[in-house]
């Protein structure tokens, strides 16, 4: 499919940038339109909805903001603290505002794995079904968030 000069433009919004570092599609050379349709297919293959993945992160991230920086318990075995940072971030989809910098870090204690969620992050998948590109660092790999989060059952250990 040819691409657009919309598609265009937001794929260089989406690049590094002096707001977004190293940008938000990392090491993806995928158009965007192809990133946003593996991860909605890799979702449904799991059975569990865009929304229930959403839920389940905007919980987490809520309950650590509530902790003001301390550590919370997610569930058994997964814990979250929020780390504050100054200033805002723009979307880079347009129209969609300005989100407070700052992380939360989901770790699950038996294995060490991490997740890092943001204002930002968690509004491109709500708005549009963008999860970031892989190489990102704040990509949310969809099956990976699942499994933490309890919402898919963990592989057994090998």
């Amino acid at each position: 499919m040819k691409e657009t000069p919309a598609d265009k433009s937001l794929e260089e919004r989406l690049g590094a940038s002096r707001f977004s570092g190293e940008g938000f599609l990392g090491t993806d050379h995928r158009p965007v339109d192809e990133i946003i349709a593996a991860d909605l297919h890799a979702l449904r293959e799991l059975d569990v909805p865009v929304s229930r993945l959403l839920a389940a992160l905007r919980d987490a991230f809520d309950k650590a903001r509530g902790a003001l920086g301390g550590e919370v318990d997610i569930r058994p075995g997964l814990t979250a603290v929020a780390h504050e940072s100054m200033g805002r971030i723009p979307s880079p989809f347009q129209g969609d505002g300005v989100f407070e910098k700052g992380d939360v870090v989901l770790t699950d204690s038996a294995t060490g794995e991490q997740l890092v969620l943001t204002a930002l992050g968690l509004s491109m998948i709500e708005k549009h079904h963008f999860f970031q590109g892989r190489g990102s660092r704040y990509r949310i790999e969809p099956a990976r968030a699942a499994r933490l989060l309890g919402l898919i059952p963990s592989p057994p250990p090998v």
